[in-house]
């Protein structure tokens, strides 16, 4: 039995992108075939990987409009984002992601890393005045410091990790 599985990829950064390929080799090293999306069609396989960046605590809009064509499917969603991915924020990033694909489908897992920001964007919310809810304090400027330099090699372990383990039961 071939085991296939459609892969959408949203990236805005090419962070995305990046963990996306990591991903594709994985799976075919467990004997996956990969099929790229069609545009604005759903997919024809039952699994399917999703690799979005985290807007709004959950998804991104791209990501969500091909999640809307869904139904009934296995997915596995892979991410990135702009927090570390063992903080509460993360967790709170996973739950949203979690419930958004399992309204219609089969979610089988959530994964994140940390992306860059982008730098302009960093300064703009470091500069905001310490009571506006977006404002970059030290610990959120040094947060965001250190994602300019993901994601990176080890994030892209994780990731082909990720995908191996999840996959193969399928």
């Amino acid at each position: 039995m071939q085991k296939e599985a459609t892969i959408a990829v949203s990236s805005r950064t090419g962070n995305t992108a990046y963990i996306a390929e990591g991903v594709v080799d994985a799976a075919r090293s467990t004997g996956w075939t990969i099929v790229e999306t069609e545009n604005g069609k759903a997919p024809k396989t039952d699994v399917v990987v999703i690799c979005f960046w985290c807007r709004r605590h959950s998804l991104d809009d791209a990501s969500l409009e091909y999640l809307s064509l869904c139904e009934g499917k296995r997915i596995l969603a892979l991410g990135t984002f702009g927090g570390y991915p063992t903080g509460a924020y993360a967790k709170k990033v996973r739950d949203n992601v979690a419930n958004a694909i399992s309204e219609r489908n089969e979610c089988l897992g959530v994964f994140l890393c940390q992306g860059k920001l982008n730098e302009s964007r960093i300064e703009k919310r470091r500069a905001l005045p310490p009571d506006d809810p977006h404002h970059l304090d030290d610990f959120g400027y040094e947060r965001a410091l250190e994602g300019l330099k993901h994601p990176n090699e080890t994030d892209l372990l994780y990731a082909k990790a990720f995908t191996r383990d999840f996959l193969p039961s399928c």
